[in-house]
C-alpha cells in the first residue's frame, strides 16, 4: 500500500472518521528522525500514539496505533495520521469525501451504460454477478437457485476439502442472502417461500459441520436464524392460510425435522418441531405431531443426551397442552413432571403469580433434594425460596440466604441484607462480614464493592496490598483521605508490572498504567517514576523507547 493512494485500501468509514480527525486538528504533532518511521500523536478519547515506518518508495510497510480499537487493520487515528504525512511530504490536500457520491454518479446514467458498467464490474468480482442473479431470478426458480447459489459458496471456502475458520463466514454468504430473501418474502406475505427457502439453507449448512472448523459460531447462528425464519414465517401469515395451506406448510416442516441429519444435533430438530406446535389447534395435525414426538421418545435410550432430548419432548408436548387445552390442563401436566426442573420451575412461578409462598417454599426445597448434583440448580431454587421468605415476610431466614449468596459472590444480595437490619444493628454485622471476607484466599469483586459502598479506606489499603492489582479500581476512592498510600501501592504495582515483562508489547502497557497513574497523581509523580524507572532499565532500550513516547 502506497502513501500516494492509500485510500484505496481503507474502509470508507474510517477514512472518512481519519479525515475528520485530519482537518478539525487532532494530529498534534508528527516526527521522525529518520525519514521512514513517523511517530504521531492524535488526540481523541485521550491522545493516542501512532507509528507509521515507510520504505524509499514511500511504500507503507508498518503502521501501528496503541487504541483499543481492533475491527479492522487500520483505525480512524492511523487514517488522520497518514493524511497528515501525505499532506507533509507531498502538499496533497485529501480528496473531499462526499456521502452517495456513487448514488449521484449512476443516476446520471443511462440505462446501457448503467447495464454496461454493471457487466464489466461483475467480469471483475464474480460474486457480484451471482448476488445479481440471485436477486432477480424468476419465482419458480428461487428454491433451485438458492440451493445452488448455498452451494457454490461452500465449495468455493473449501481447501482440501476442509473448511477453515477464517472461510466459514465466506462459506455461508450464500445461506445469508437466501434468507434475505426470505424475509422480503414474509413481508410480501409470500410465507410458503419464506419457509422452503429457509429450509433450503439448513441442509447444506448442518452438513459443513462435518468439514468445517465452526469455532466462531458461525454454522450455528446461521442454523438458528434460518429456523427463527420459518416461525417468523408461519406465525406472521397462519391467520390467512386456508386449511389446505396450513397442512401443507405442517407437513412440510415435520418432514425436515425428522431428518436423519439432526440426530446429535437435536436442538435444531426441536426448534422445527416447535414451529409444527403453532399448528396443532388442528385436530389432525396435533394427532399426527403427538404421534412423532411418541416416537422420538421411545427411540430416545438412556444416555445423558436422550434424557436431554426426553426433556425436550416433554416441553413440546406442554406446548401443546398449553395452546389446545387450557391452563388447568397445562398445569397438571407441570404436575406430572415436577421432577423435571423446566416444569418445576413453571410451577414455582405459577405459584409465586397466585401469591401462595408456601408451595414455592415447598417446590423449591424438594427441588434442592431432588437436583443436589447440580450446584447451578440448588441455587436458583434457593433463590425462589428467597422470594417465597419475602413474602412471607420472614426477616430471619430471608438473613440466612442473603449472607449465603453474599459469599457466592452476588453483590445485589448486599443491599437486600442490609435493609433486614436495624441501624445500630448493622454496624456489628458488617464486621463480621469484613472479617470474613477478609480470611478468603482469593480475591471477592463483591467485597470490593462493600469496601467502595461502605468507604472503608482502611480496609481498602490492606486488601491493595494482598491484591495489588486492585489499586487500579480502588484508589479514586482513596485520593482524598489516603493520597501517600494510594500513591505507593500504585507506584509498587507499576514496578512489579515491569519487572514482569521483556517484550515491547508489556513495556507498552506498563506505559499505558503510567498514563492512567499521571491521570491520577500528577505530572510531578509520574515524571518521577518514569526517571526511577529509566534509570533501572536502561539496557532495555525498546522500554526506554516507550517512556520517552509518555508526554
Amino acid at each position: 500500500m502506497k502513501l500516494v493512494n492509500f485510500e484505496q485500501s481503507i474502509d470508507n468509514r474510517i477514512l472518512k472518521r481519519g479525515l475528520d480527525y485530519f482537518e478539525q486538528g487532532h494530529v498534534v504533532s508528527l516526527e521522525t528522525k529518520d525519514k521512514k518511521r513517523y511517530k504521531a500523536r492524535v488526540e481523541g478519547s485521550e491522545v493516542y500514539r501512532v507509528e507509521i515506518s515507510l520504505d524509499i518508495n514511500d511504500v507503507i510497510v508498518e503502521s501501528y496505533c496503541d487504541c483499543p480499537y481492533d475491527l479492522g487493520e487500520f483505525c480512524k487515528h492511523e487514517a488522520a495520521v497518514l493524511y497528515a504525512l501525505r499532506n507533509e511530504k507531498t502538499g496533497r490536500e485529501p480528496a473531499v469525501m462526499v456521502e452517495n457520491d456513487l448514488k449521484k454518479v449512476l443516476e446520471e446514467q443511462n440505462k446501457d451504460e448503467l447495464v454496461r458498467i454493471i457487466l464489466e464490474i461483475s467480469d471483475d468480482f464474480p460474486d457480484i454477478e451471482k448476488r445479481l442473479l440471485f436477486k432477480f431470478a424468476n419465482n419458480e426458480d428461487e428454491i433451485a437457485a438458492s440451493k445452488k447459489l448455498i452451494r457454490e459458496y461452500i465449495n468455493n471456502a473449501k481447501r482440501n476439502g476442509f473448511i477453515d475458520w477464517r472461510h466459514v463466514d465466506y462459506a455461508l454468504q450464500g445461506a445469508e442472502m437466501t434468507l434475505k430473501k426470505a424475509h422480503e418474502k414474509i413481508e410480501m406475505g409470500d410465507s410458503e417461500t419464506a419457509v422452503l427457502l429457509a429450509l433450503a439453507v439448513l441442509s447444506p449448512v448442518i452438513k459443513m459441520l462435518q468439514y468445517s472448523d465452526d469455532s466462531n459460531g458461525g454454522v450455528g447462528f446461521i442454523m438458528n436464524r434460518a429456523i427463527s425464519t420459518v416461525e417468523q414465517a408461519v406465525m406472521t401469515d397462519m391467520e390467512h392460510l386456508d386449511e389446505k395451506e396450513q397442512k401443507k406448510l405442517f407437513e412440510i416442516i415435520l418432514k425436515e425435522a425428522m431428518k436423519k441429519q439432526y440426530d446429535g444435533w437435536s436442538d435444531w430438530r426441536f426448534g422445527l418441531l416447535n414451529v409444527c406446535t403453532i399448528f396443532s389447534p388442528k385436530k389432525d395435525l396435533r394427532k399426527k405431531l403427538e404421534k412423532q414426538l411418541v416416537v422420538l421418545e421411545q427411540s430416545a435410550g438412556t444416555s445423558w443426551s436422550a434424557n436431554h432430548d426426553k426433556k425436550e419432548i416433554k416441553l413440546l408436548q406442554f406446548e401443546i397442552i398449553e395452546r389446545c387445552d387450557g391452563t388447568e390442563a397445562a398445569e397438571q401436566f407441570i404436575f406430572e413432571n415436577i421432577n423435571l426442573s423446566d416444569f418445576r420451575e413453571k410451577a414455582i412461578t405459577i405459584a409465586l403469580e397466585k401469591g401462595d409462598y408456601e408451595k414455592v417454599l415447598e417446590l423449591g426445597i424438594s427441588g434442592e433434594e431432588v437436583d443436589k448434583s447440580f450446584r447451578g440448580l440448588v441455587h436458583k431454587w434457593r433463590e425462589y425460596c428467597y422470594q417465597a421468605y419475602e413474602g412471607l415476610d420472614d426477616v430471619e431466614n430471608q438473613r440466612k440466604l442473603a449472607y449465603e449468596f453474599l459469599f457466592k459472590n452476588e453483590y445485589s444480595y448486599y443491599a437486600k441484607l442490609k435493609e433486614l437490619y436495624k441501624q445500630d444493628e448493622w454496624a456489628e454485622v458488617l464486621g463480621q462480614i469484613i472479617e470474613t471476607f477478609e480470611k478468603e484466599r482469593y480475591q471477592s469483586t463483591v467485597y470490593t464493592e462493600i469496601l467502595k459502598e461502605e468507604k472503608l479506606a482502611k480496609q481498602m489499603i490492606e486488601y491493595c496490598k494482598k491484591h495489588k492489582p486492585l489499586i487500579m479500581d480502588l484508589y479514586p476512592y482513596l485520593m482524598e483521605s489516603h493520597f501517600e498510600e494510594a500513591n505507593g501501592l500504585y507506584i509498587n504495582y507499576i514496578e512489579l508490572s515491569a519487572e514482569g515483562t521483556s517484550d515491547r508489547r508489556g513495556y507498552k502497557n506498563v506505559c499505558k498504567l503510567i498514563k492512567t497513574y499521571k491521570k491520577a497523581f500528577g505530572t510531578i509523580h509520574s515524571h518521577k517514576l518514569i526517571g526511577e524507572l529509566k534509570q533501572k532499565y536502561q539496557k532495555r532500550p525498546a522500554f526506554l523507547d516507550e517512556l520517552g513516547e509518555i508526554r
